[in-house]
């Protein structure tokens, strides 16, 4: 074959200067492309250097020799001893092409073509955000583009891989790439996720990466020796770039679903959603005036934290797995399997076992799910959530553990009753058991534990007291068992509570009683003790590299192997953890607390693309030489549980988990000054600041009230004086002052109390004798009445003995706003608010769970009281036919502003609609980062008069300013 191509190379040599640089350019594409050109693209690709094509796919196949050939267009090398051919070097000669040459040219084609102005102005007229695309599927709006800008697909998807291969020392494409970053990374951004593809994205860090990884590794005079026209000092410039390529991850991980339903956003809601030292932060937060800003969140750069995905606020996550694609979490008492992808963190499907599931397991390929639930075990499609086998169960030895067989077509199934049983998946039937003869002295007794080796040719097995065995799969059932060394009763392996196997199969992890972790070596018989570790739960990563353990406080660690050197840590106080596992390559873990998966890429953890990089050097040699990073988890700190904001946007105050009350600047969240405390063991659960800002009162979950004066003494400065401290029977579940402020109403669940904020002293109160589904609000056509509202009637009484000024009527039957329906639940009415207008009064109710502050939105349920029809003798609530939908896009009622109802989507989006208007005219405005979001801080979250957006993220609150202008 060689001499063939020598003869072919012969011919394109042979031909004028002009066409042979035309074919080696043309080759030099064909043989170093990520994917086969087609001739439009190749057309681009080419220019300027070589313009005015008639009929290119005829040129190329002229002038170079043969080497390439056309086939639908599509211009590719003729075999793949061709490519090797041009690409390697022949004994001492160079070779033919240098590689290294064309991916640094193709870099900076690309790099030039997406650096244009012009792009977003395309990009705009193609995109129609919401849009709901044929058949359910995503479309690809990238490739509407292909006709007109052929080229445009293939440099938004390789660059980045091309520059990984590039020359480090050459200037112009240095200054290409910081042009890029610095002026167009966002519309190249925006041309990913039109294609509906962040995977773009994440590959693109990863090989911005590699080149950083490689600059590092340059020795010698380099590319930083002569000087670099660019902001930053030469020596910094990996750094900076590196920098670039944790934005973009990070991008993804917090905005990813969002981002594909809105690509446009990239110039103006995900800027400032970044922090203030990350790259996108510095360069693209847009200045001018009314612009989204974001303030409040003391941290300058990226936190650990990628993103959290939620189950259900009313759920509890039992068991999480990672695969290539997707993220998996077990809701066991449901029988769910909740499926995201991994990329972007949007919700694929569920999977509905439909009965209580203990156990779920990949195959290898990761294509396929099993769940072992009470009945039946089944085998799921899990790109397409489809059901494809169903194993029924038999006898009554419960599950201990599943897994796919070294065939795929193999099914297997490990009981207490030390039973592994092989089935054949096409045929449910069973075609092997093993079952092991146990020692006499465990007979009568269950393992505590069963684990199948990775290649299933092994099984381990733990009972209390006793130390693991270890049975060939493939041997005689009757075989002695290998048994681990131990010495006396009282040895850390006499006490196993996990057992763990490596990925070579040849070694097993065991976590014992005193939380000591021993490795157990199966082939030298070696068991290393490890005391340092201290794990609740283990998991290690596919390469046996780590080993990730969370402790009884929550806090995880990750340890490299061999000598299990601590590599990172997220230090937690207070945060119990489920499960735990790392994602295919090692890159990120997630974790499961409650209802919550939070998704974690560290940058200790975070590795170039060895393939890319051709570095074969070991991990765990470098991780030995590294020091350890110890981050502090943000869910750690003291959470902000209760909100209230002045009435001129200039403060606000938060009651705290540790009882204490401060107030805080408006502007960018700093901690002013600390007006008073609960105790220490007491969380504040309601907090109001009156509207003329000298009233503050709160109370807390052990039923204490306590209620301050404010005297404003300067700017930022208050004298504090006592009011009232008072401890009820139950806890408050709302305060509200009187129009005047003369009169304070404390509500519980039972009974409401009215005190005079001038005498010091309860003036009246009412003893309902149950609990009551009502919210009060003072009347908005007259002061002194007060209006109860729940979800069946309509009362008023007056402000200064609850009395009731006209008998109580029952509201008119509205239609059903709720998407879902609950006939038989007794709801609650958890917000109400009057719009600025003062025509409507806005109602949230919500089925009641035995508790008045629910956190779930299902079921949730809207109306609308019309303030007219206050006048009336028989109040009712309003609400017209438009707004019988509106409920099931609403994840969290926010306030009102204006005209319009503002509220948190079930794409966390901030919303508005006008009332009375249609429901499509419901208008999106920003998004929140996925890390934001757990159930608590959605009902915290709130606005104020202004527009102003507060939102705890655990003990700070972020501020969104001017986010309904958009």
């Amino acid at each position: 074959m060689e001499n063939l191509y020598d003869r072919m190379l012969a011919k394109v040599q042979n031909q004028t200067p002009r066409l042979r640089a035309m074919a080696e350019r043309i080759l030099s594409w064909v043989a170093c492309s990520w994917r086969p050109l087609s001739v439009a693209e190749l057309a681009v690709a080419l220019q300027p250097e070589f313009t005015g094509f008639i009929r290119l796919e005829e040129t190329v196949l002229e002038i170079c020799g043969h080497f390439v050939s056309v086939h639908n267009s599509r211009v590719s090398i003729i075999h793949m001893t061709a490519r090797d051919f041009l690409l390697k070097k022949n004994g001492n000669t160079s070779p033919i092409i240098s590689s290294r040459d064309v991916h640094t040219h193709i870099a900076e084609i690309c790099l030039q073509h997406l650096s244009n102005d012009k792009w977003r102005r395309v990009f705009k007229e193609i995109q129609n955000p919401f849009e709901a695309s044929k058949n359910g599927k995503k479309q690809n709006r990238l490739l509407l583009l292909g006709v007109d800008y052929p080229f445009l697909g293939y440099a938004t998807c390789y660059w980045a891989f091309h520059l990984s291969k590039a020359h480090l020392s050459l200037q112009s494409l240095v200054d290409t790439l910081q042009d890029f970053l610095n002026s167009y990374c966002l519309s190249w951004i925006e041309a990913i996720a039109s294609s509906q593809n962040l995977r773009y994205l994440i590959r693109s860090a990863q090989n911005l990466k590699a080149y950083v990884k490689r600059m590092s590794r340059a020795k010698g005079p380099g590319p930083f020796d002569s000087p670099v026209s660019l902001t930053f000092f030469p020596e910094q410039l990996p750094a900076i770039i590196k920098s670039w390529a944790n934005d973009f991850v990070r991008v993804v991980g917090k905005f990813g679903s969002n981002l594909l339903q809105s690509p446009s956003s990239v110039y103006t809601i995900i800027p400032p959603f970044c922090p203030s030292g990350s790259m996108i932060g510095e360069t693209f937060v847009p200045k001018k005036e009314g612009a989204l800003t974001v303030s409040g969140l003391p941290y300058d750069g990226w936190n650990d934290c990628l993103a959290s995905v939620s189950v259900g606020d009313d759920l509890t996550a039992s068991k999480v797995l990672a695969a290539d694609r997707y993220l998996l979490v077990l809701v066991g008492s449901e029988g769910s399997v909740f499926v995201w992808y991994a990329d972007t963190c949007e919700t694929a499907r569920v999977i509905r076992h439909r009965e209580y599931v203990n156990l779920m397991a990949l195959d290898d390929s990761q294509y396929m799910l099993a769940t072992a639930g009470v009945q039946t075990y089944r085998i799921w499609d899990l790109g397409s959530g489809d059901e494809i086998h169903r194993i029924q169960k038999t006898g009554q030895a419960l599950t201990t553990a599943i897994a796919f067989g070294a065939k795929t077509s193999e099914f297997l199934i490990s009981r207490d009753d030390c039973s592994i049983t092989t089935y054949d998946l096409n045929s449910t039937i069973p075609i092997s058991v093993f079952q092991p003869r146990n020692p006499p002295s465990l007979v009568q007794s269950c393992p505590k534990t069963i684990v199948l080796s990775p290649d299933r040719s092994k099984v381990a097995m733990a009972w209390r007291g006793k130390p693991p065995l270890v049975w060939n799969m493939s041997a005689d059932p009757a075989q002695h068992p290998q048994q681990s060394r131990t010495s006396k009763s009282t040895d850390a392996l006499c006490g196993p509570e996990t057992l763990q196997w490596l990925p070579d199969g040849d070694s097993l992890l065991v976590l014992c009683h005193n939380t000591t972790v021993v490795k157990w070596s199966l082939l030298d018989e070696e068991q290393i003790e490890y005391s340092h570790i201290q794990p609740r739960e283990m998991a290690v990563s596919r390469d046996g590299n780590f080993l990730l353990t969370s402790d009884h406080e929550g806090t995880m660690s990750v340890w490299s192997f061999p000598r299990l050197s601590l590599l990172y840590r997220l230090v937690n106080e207070n945060e119990y953890i489920r499960s735990l596992t790392f994602s295919p390559d090692g890159q990120r873990f997630y974790d499961i607390r409650g209802s919550m998966c939070n998704v974690w890429e560290p940058d200790a953890l975070i590795r170039a693309d060895e393939e890319s990089l051709e570095d074969q050097s070991s991990v765990g040699d470098v991780s030995i030489t590294t020091e350890p990073v110890i981050r502090s988890d943000e869910s750690s700190q003291c959470p902000v549980t209760a909100l209230s904001s002045d009435s001129e946007d200039r403060y606000f105050c938060v009651g705290r988990d540790n009882g204490t009350v401060i107030i805080q600047e408006a502007l960018d969240g700093k901690r002013i000054r600390k007006v008073y405390g609960h105790s220490s063991t007491s969380a504040v659960n309601s907090l109001l600041w009156s509207p003329s800002g000298q009233y503050m009162v709160s109370g807390d979950d052990s039923g204490r009230i306590i209620a301050k004066r404010l005297d404003v003494k300067g700017e930022a400065k208050w004298a504090v004086y006592a009011l009232l401290d008072i401890r009820l029977s139950e806890s408050v579940q709302q305060v509200l002052f009187s129009q005047d402020e003369k009169l304070l109403l404390i509500s519980t669940a039972t009974s409401d109390y009215i005190w005079s904020t001038r005498e010091k002293e309860q003036i009246c109160s009412r003893h309902w004798g149950s609990r009551q589904g009502r919210r009060w609000i003072t009347h908005p056509l007259d002061s002194s009445l007060l209006i109860w509202i729940d979800p069946e009637v309509v009362h008023t009484y007056t402000w200064d003995s609850l009395e009731h000024s006209d008998p109580p009527q029952p509201a008119s039957k509205t239609p059903q706003m709720s998407t879902i329906d609950h006939p038989s639940t007794k709801k609650v009415v958890q917000w109400i608010a009057l719009t600025e207008d003062k025509q409507t009064i806005v109602v949230e109710s919500l089925p009641s769970r035995g508790h008045f502050s629910t956190r779930s939105s299902s079921g949730l349920h809207i109306d609308l009281l019309s303030t007219s029809d206050l006048r009336r003798q028989h109040p009712h609530a309003l609400s017209s036919d438009c707004m019988a939908d509106l409920p099931g896009r609403v994840k969290r009622l926010l306030g009102t502003y204006k005209d319009t109802i503002v509220f948190l989507d079930y794409d966390y989006w901030i919303c508005t609609w006008r009332i009375e208007s249609a429901v499509l005219d419901v208008k999106r405005h920003f998004f929140l980062p996925r890390d934001w979001l757990n159930s608590g801080t959605l009902q915290i979250a709130t606005l104020n008069r202004q527009g102003t957006f507060l939102c705890p993220k655990y003990g700070d609150v972020a501020i969104v300013r001017r986010g309904l202008r958009l």
